[in-house]
């Protein structure tokens, strides 16, 4: 295993393990949470995040990215610079004005029950902004621990925050204290881990470097944009299309339905993008049918596992007024098995700075998305969140298209996907079945249901696993005893 490789792997590991950590403080967190808030009140703030966190995205122009691949060698200082000068005079400007008119908006179109909350998430997203390029350099030099750390401290301070202040009685307001608390915490963090003076060092200003961002990144920016809208701009939707409470319900199963995708698969392609652009490129091919098929085997069964004992876990977590949870998630989970492609396509796209391709994927993605909530929904709100799933498989496949056109062999690229693939369905399959025999046997314990669905889709999985996936199985084994080696030697950066 190479230096470089080895280092991706260690990152990747710390980053997943860290991820994992922070998301059950935040699940267990959200789970005293939904104590306290209901689901109306959870969708209101809920969707005054997404308007906010919309304004930073359109004043981002891709700058991060173009710092993890155009921040190297001579022209490092200036390309710094100017990305952190650009990128915090928009996010300034931006975030200042959504803050500004938010009252007046609110009022005029009659939610002002949402608005209220937009200029207090703006201060908590402008405390984020400003760690956004020093989080970049971190990237780009594969420092994983502190991006690490901040993912699990962030995590419990905003639950901490949030239940300490929804338990004496601020209701929806104690959502928007926990993220300021949180984002305030997680650039304390990176900051403390960057410094001050490699980003804000300055050099001799140049327009041609700030034409050259923007032309860099303007394809980036609108597929960035679209991305993260993919994951945000339904909850506005369904609350355009439902109302409040089917928002806030939706809202938390996507959550959940989300941990394999979030907290595995682009905590890898967190990692892949820097990998891959600090290898050469006829390397990158092989690579990339690597992590693709690492990261299948890995994220599979943790989405159609989730899917499989929705209805067990929701009754054994969750009160009465948010069961309806349930069939949320199980349509939902099918997002954890696409999403993650799409990232290693991003990635893999991106060290080759082929961003037009990116940007007209997430527009196709956005596109499927919206428009399928809306075609579906007539049928319901649980029909309509099926539109999630159907966009991104979309998009993973015509993403997968591209790349194939770009080096990696069809054949083990295809093969890497659908053999865990087939293994998680017959995971999944056997859990279901699982369930039946034992509710027929009279068991309905939501305890003992769940531990015993969970152990028989471990068995199966890892059974059917080592048949038709044997090689990547292989592979993975030999990753981590790799890691754990050298771990005596040195620590995950």
């Amino acid at each position: 295993m190479s230096s470089l490789t080895g280092k991706a792997a260690r990152g990747a590991i710390w980053t997943i393990l860290s991820s994992i950590g922070g998301r059950a403080i935040g699940v267990l967190g959200t789970l005293i949470i939904t104590r306290y808030l209901d689901p109306e009140a959870v969708g209101d703030v809920g969707t005054a995040m997404i308007l906010v966190m919309t304004v930073n995205w359109l004043t981002t122009v891709g700058f991060g990215q173009y710092v993890i691949v155009r921040g190297r060698g001579e022209d490092a200082a200036e390309v710094v610079w100017h990305a952190s000068t650009v990128s915090l005079v928009l996010g300034a400007t931006g975030l200042g004005l959504v803050a500004l008119v938010a009252g007046v908006f609110g009022t005029q179109i009659g939610v002002s029950e949402i608005t209220q909350y937009i200029p207090i998430l703006a201060l908590a997203i402008g405390m984020r902004r400003i760690s956004a390029i020093p989080e970049k350099l971190l990237v780009q030099r594969m420092q994983f621990r502190a991006i690490a750390l901040t993912q699990t401290l962030g995590e419990a301070v905003y639950a901490g925050t949030t239940i300490f202040f929804a338990a004496r009685g601020h209701g929806a307001w104690s959502v928007a204290y926990g993220n300021v608390a949180q984002y305030t915490l997680v650039t304390l963090v990176i900051l403390g881990a960057v410094g001050v003076k490699p980003w804000t060092t300055p050099t001799r200003w140049s327009w041609a470097r700030v034409r050259d961002m923007f032309r860099w990144g303007a394809p980036l920016a609108v597929e960035s944009v679209l991305h993260m809208g993919a994951r945000y701009w339904d909850n506005v939707m369904i609350r355009t299309l439902f109302g409040a409470r089917p928002t806030g319900l939706y809202n938390l199963a996507y959550n959940l339905a989300d941990i394999p995708a979030a907290h595995v698969g682009e905590q890898i392609g967190l990692v892949l993008l820097p990998s891959l652009a600090n290898l050469p490129p006829e390397r990158r091919p092989r690579a990339f049918e690597r992590a693709t098929a690492l990261l299948s085997l890995i994220v599979f069964p943790l989405a159609l596992g989730l899917g499989a004992v929705a209805d067990t876990l929701v009754r054994l977590i969750l009160s009465d007024e948010w069961q309806d949870v349930a069939p949320f998630l199980t349509v939902l989970s099918v997002l954890s098995v696409f999403r993650p492609i799409g990232w290693v396509v991003s990635s893999y796209l991106q060290a080759q700075e082929r961003n037009k391709p990116l940007m007209y994927l997430e527009i196709l993605k956005i596109a499927t998305l919206l428009g399928g909530i809306l075609a579906l929904s007539p049928f319901g709100a649980r029909a309509a969140a099926a539109a999630v799933g159907i966009a991104f498989a979309i998009n993973a496949v015509l993403g997968v298209w591209l790349v194939l056109h770009n080096g990696p062999r069809p054949r083990v690229l295809i093969e890497g996907f659908l053999r865990p693939l087939f293994a998680a369905g017959v995971m999944a399959a056997a859990v279901l079945a699982a369930r039946y025999v034992l509710e027929d046997a009279g068991i309905s314990h939501a305890g003992i249901l769940l531990a015993i669905e969970i152990a028989v889709g471990a068995i199966v999985y890892v059974g059917v696993a080592l048949v038709v996936c044997r090689e990547t199985a292989r592979d993975l084994f030999n990753v981590l005893r790799e890691v754990r080696r050298r771990r005596g030697g040195a620590a995950p950066t």
